[in-house]
């Protein structure tokens, strides 16, 4: 029975598979590392720049603070459109998001923030608009949304039910109007359905 290695060339052919394979798999094994490790900072750096924003209120004025939010917003959104946040974590940032942005209802109508007064004001929201189209984009619905079930109290569990599923809604209308795939999209919509 022959196993195939006669030669010094035939011994050197088969070490160089075996060397490719292993350098295949450690490449391999990098890339999802260096991937996960992305992800991290991109989610540390956003967290902090929130604590840092919210840590501020005392001593910045609204205004202030609604424009250094909306950057962050921004930020994020552009993180999730290039894939640097696992879906996840946008779904839940996305959902925090959702009582502090303003939105356009499907017949354009402003819909003011729910928590930051600054924010309802229409002339300030289009400046800040204006200046970020990809949130604009974001907040300008095709979809009729029920703002009164996305803001319904918690305290009763047929309000949380109510409640969570129009806002599911909410958060795959705002995360489908960005620049993401149709394969992004039907995960997106089977993670929200399994919340």
């Amino acid at each position: 029975m022959e196993i195939g290695i006669c030669t010094v060339k035939d011994i050197a052919e088969f070490l160089s598979y075996i060397i490719t394979s292993f350098s295949l798999i450690g490449l391999w094994i990098t890339y999802a590392l260096s991937k996960k490790q992305i992800h991290f900072s991109t989610m540390e750096k956003c967290t902090n720049d929130f604590r840092n924003i919210i840590s501020s209120k005392d001593t910045k004025s609204e205004e202030d603070l609604s424009r250094a939010y909306i950057d962050l917003v921004n930020e994020e959104f552009f993180y999730l459109e290039k894939n640097y946040l696992p879906l996840e974590v946008c779904i839940e940032w996305v959902d925090g998001m959702i009582d502090y942005l303003p939105f356009y209802d499907k017949d354009q109508n402003l819909v003011p923030s729910a928590n930051v007064q600054l924010m309802g004001d229409e002339q300030f929201v289009m400046y800040l608009m204006v200046n970020y189209p990809r949130i604009y984009k974001a907040i300008k619905l095709k979809n009729k949304i029920d703002f009164d079930k996305v803001r319904l109290s918690i305290i009763s569990e047929e309000n949380r039910k109510i409640r969570f599923k129009e806002r599911n809604k909410l958060i795959f209308a705002i995360i489908s109007s960005l620049k993401i795939s149709s394969w992004k999209k039907m995960h997106l919509k089977r993670m929200i359905a399994s919340r």
